[in-house]
């Protein structure tokens, strides 16, 4: 997240809401002098909202200071999914309102370290003020990995652990709250039940989608039985989504949702070798199948070579970290190693079917009309139809995942 050095005016960052964040970060005494706002990301950073980087300087009883917040906001960006975008704001609001709270007592009391996510400072729903003010972990040494690079294992490790501490947690919840989704009913809405139309919504932008990808694969030739697969399944896209996202204990446990290289951060020694990872952006967090967020992570962030050849030392490193937890909890593991293994390959058509959509937007690198009414297809297509032959990233990135969903019988 490197900031630009554009700086911009939104209306829903104002006087007010940055200094109800700077008082609940530097306590009561804090004084708001001034705050500018600069863009924070570059195209293809983010597409759910807004974010800014907002600079501060203010007094104290001690003299003058300076400190900076990142700002999520306008979570109505994307024309096509505006209401699903609200609703994913929304979300995000109550996890650091609440549901963090939750997960953070519930480590601390068995002796666990927190979560590794950004402190929270302010939120506001009031329309067309929207925003939520985090930490700004830049000063700490922590940086954004470049998606158009595969996750290696360094770093597919760090965001492991950290996956499998929150969903640990989660699972030692039940306890206190047999379930999350009663006390927290936001986490019940979802792709398919957002809003009145959400079904036809996303039918309409995964069916374009496939669509699309259909005649990209035909450009390219070999693929036929991808080909096919997608236009037989196309029509049942929902049920499958409906299906992938079903809870089936034991596996059901809070999901972050939308865990991939984009929404992480790392910390790095003077190596470079990565040593610390924050999770980022839990808009899309639900109750749901862990193997939900290690099908999106493995199939979004890492190429196809180190995905295969790892895959049984991450489900390792993942159960590994999970049982850490329950363990320090005095509860029992509520599945087994080939268990684990067993609900990752049963969940592997709900990463397929999140490549069809994050994959496409690294191949794309941010040049997405977030302005098309029709889901982004149009301007999806000319820009895919340029990248056939040009881009790198086509195989690892994208290719490789047909492959391999073929060889696991999930594309037939």
């Amino acid at each position: 997240m490197e900031a630009n050095d554009v700086v911009i005016c939104p209306s829903e960052i104002t006087k007010e809401s940055v200094e109800a964040a700077l008082k609940t970060d530097k306590g009561s005494e804090a004084h708001l002098v001034s705050f500018t706002v600069q863009e924070c990301t570059k195209k293809g950073d983010n597409y759910a909202t807004l974010v800014a980087r907002v600079s501060v300087n203010f007094s104290n009883g001690k003299g003058n200071h300076v400190t900076s917040y990142i700002v999520k906001y306008n979570p109505k960006r994307f024309k096509a999914l505006q209401d699903f975008s609200y609703i994913s704001f929304i979300k995000e609001q109550v996890f650091y309102q609440q549901l963090l709270h939750e997960i953070q007592s519930q480590l601390q009391e068995v002796g666990q370290i927190p979560l590794k996510v950004p402190r929270c400072f302010h939120t506001s729903l009031e329309e067309n003020r929207e925003v939520i003010f985090l930490e700004d972990l830049r000063p700490r040494g922590f940086k954004m990995f470049d998606r158009k690079k595969g996750l290696d294992v360094a770093h597919t490790k760090l965001i492991l652990e950290e996956l499998a501490r929150l969903h640990a947690a989660s699972a030692l919840l039940r306890a206190k709250i047999p379930d999350l989704a009663v006390k927290y009913p936001i986490l019940g809405l979802d792709w398919l039940n957002y809003a009145d139309d959400a079904k036809q919504t996303m039918e309409d932008i995964f069916t374009r989608q496939m669509d699309v990808i259909k005649e990209m694969l035909n450009k390219i030739g070999g693929y036929e039985v991808t080909e096919n697969w997608l236009a037989r399944n196309k029509a049942r896209v929902l049920e499958i989504l409906e299906n992938q996202l079903e809870r089936v204990p034991p596996f059901d446990v809070f999901c972050h949702g939308d865990c991939w290289t984009n929404n992480v951060l790392f910390r790095y020694n003077e190596e470079e070798v990565p040593v610390e990872v924050m999770l980022l952006d839990l808009q899309l967090c639900r109750q749901a199948s862990l193997a939900t967020d290690l099908n999106f992570l493995f199939h979004t962030s890492l190429e196809g070579h180190i995905r295969k050849s790892n895959l049984e030392t991450f489900l390792d490193i993942y159960h590994s970290a999970f049982r850490g937890v329950m363990e320090a909890g005095k509860s029992a593991m509520p599945f087994s190693r080939q268990e684990l293994r067993q609900e990752y390959k049963n969940r592997l058509e709900y990463g397929l079917l999140m490549t069809l959509v994050v994959n496409v937007l690294v191949l794309c690198d941010g040049e997405i009309n977030d302005q098309d009414n029709e889901g982004y297809s149009d301007s999806l297509r000319d820009i895919l139809n340029g990248l056939i032959s040009t881009s790198s990233l086509i195989y690892p990135r994208f290719l490789s995942v047909f492959e391999e969903m073929t060889e696991n019988k999930v594309i037939v």
